[in-house]
């Protein structure tokens, strides 16, 4: 049976608030580390580990993923920039659909799905 796609809002252990704040640590030579608060009562939540990083602006930040690479092309470069993005608000769009139909879950549980 093929697995379908899942997402979760995080939601505090001690006062259930899905208000969260991410405190990101990175330090050289290991994926950088989220640790989320609870933005309500300061309690923490999760950590999760990062390989990459995109920002509010994708192709700025495909465009820093890319900067060890080198392409043929600036139209190829426009291209890939653009499908990355598509891609990214996709993502970002059926997370939120997801999450907001779904039952509540363990993050455990939910990742334990695609082990």
């Amino acid at each position: 049976m093929p697995l379908s796609p899942k997402s979760k809002r995080e939601e505090c252990p001690k006062c259930h608030s899905y208000e969260m704040h991410n405190r990101v640590l990175a330090r050289p030579g290991e994926d950088s580390a989220v640790y989320v608060e609870c933005a309500a009562c300061g309690e923490f939540v999760a950590r999760y580990t990062l390989k990459r990083y995109t920002c509010e602006d994708p192709y700025r930040s495909f465009l820093r993923q890319m900067r060890h690479q080198r392409m043929s092309s600036g139209a190829l470069t426009h291209k890939k920039g653009q499908e990355f993005a598509d891609k990214l608000w996709e993502g970002w769009e059926e997370a939120k659909r997801l999450s907001e139909a779904s039952e509540i879950r363990h993050m455990e549980d939910l990742l334990e799905e695609f082990e």
